[in-house]
């Protein structure tokens, strides 16, 4: 009987895990449409995720956003979810799962959402420098190298951590005072970064990158005007 408790605990914990992960927008592309299939067909995951969802709305997560999109959620759909839920034995229970289903199940919505339109502005604004026009061959050559297959990363979205946390890195070198081999490509690695950060759905490092670039490139570069476009859409 022991052995069963502990086994119950551990997969208790291990979907406590996921469904944070979920919510904190941790979860890959992959991962996280599996977890929405479980999510539908399994009672047990749906319930703990409707408890976690109890909390968000005491801490008073849900904000004006999530009302509007709740208005254009199916109603019905989150009615019967909510009736699964729970029995008709307790009335107020069923009230208060109610409203907890509403809580999660329009965070959810915002949720994907917010992750459709993060991940597709940076898609659409991944190829406004191409990189055949910024990398010419005229510099050093591994420096060259390295650069185009980490634009071509962002621009395709492939291995999006590595690309973003190397990119990280020579942003930072490519500002340094000292003339360095990145200093000539520092708007184009920010921008880079930066729309690494969007398809990687992390839009606070974007913004704050994009920040960044508005107080070292004026209105008037061709740069700047696009760094200003974006941060407007992003806020």
């Amino acid at each position: 009987m022991a052995n069963f408790d502990n086994i119950v605990q551990e997969k208790d914990l291990q979907n406590d895990e996921r469904i944070s992960r979920y919510m904190q927008g941790k979860m890959n592309a992959d991962e996280e449409s599996a977890f929405m299939d479980e999510l539908k067909n399994n009672t047990d995951l749906r319930n703990q995720a409707i408890a976690q969802a109890r909390l968000i709305k005491g801490m008073k997560q849900v904000d004006e956003e999530l009302k509007d999109a709740f208005r254009e959620t199916d109603k019905q759909t989150i009615r019967s979810i909510a009736n699964e839920a729970v029995g008709r034995k307790n009335r107020s229970i069923h009230w208060l799962a109610i409203a907890a289903s509403i809580v999660f199940f329009v965070f959810v919505g915002f949720k994907s959402y917010d992750y459709y339109d993060t991940t597709s502005l940076g898609r659409e604004y991944a190829n406004t420098f191409p990189t055949s026009t910024i990398i010419r061959g005229e510099t050093n050559a591994d420096v060259d190298t390295e650069l185009t297959i980490l634009f071509n990363n962002v621009a395709e979205g492939k291995d999006l951590d590595n690309t973003t946390s190397r990119l990280a890195t020579l942003w930072e070198l490519s500002k340094q005072d000292t003339y360095n081999d990145y200093t000539d490509y520092a708007p184009y690695i920010g921008w880079n970064l930066a729309i690494g950060y969007l398809r990687n759905y992390e839009k606070d490092m974007a913004l704050n990158v994009l920040t960044e670039m508005e107080t070292i490139y004026d209105n008037e570069t061709i740069i700047g005007k696009k760094v200003r476009e974006l941060t407007k859409v992003i806020e």
